[in-house]
């Protein structure tokens, strides 16, 4: 069994199954999550998530090896995580202020 079996098994070839199961899963998690100021970007992070899935998914049933997907994948992965994990730490992102209350100086 590979890694991908899951994913070609859940997916298929198509990737229209994958984004609308993104999409479900954003709304989802917003909805779960709509107090709080990161809701948003953790929705996009579960699109994005599904999205690669269907991606490698897909390409696994074209024929292409998961020896190459699977790893840009997690390069891909990887990058944006460090990159984010960095700009949270450094604080170049920061939480946005619910409406109503004042910004402290």
């Amino acid at each position: 069994m590979q890694v991908t079996d899951p994913a070609v098994h859940l997916f298929g070839m198509s990737t229209v199954i994958a984004a609308s199961a993104g999409y479900s899963a954003q709304t989802r998690m917003a909805r779960a999550w709509r107090r709080r100021p990161y809701a948003p970007l953790l929705g996009r992070l579960a699109v994005a998530i599904f999205w690669g899935c269907g991606s490698v998914a897909g390409l696994t049933v074209l024929g292409i090896p998961t020896a190459i997907t699977v790893p840009i994948a997690l390069t891909v992965l990887t990058v944006v995580t460090v990159v984010l994990a960095a700009a949270f730490a450094g604080g170049l992102i920061r939480p946005t202020r619910r409406p109503g209350l004042s910004a402290r100086t």
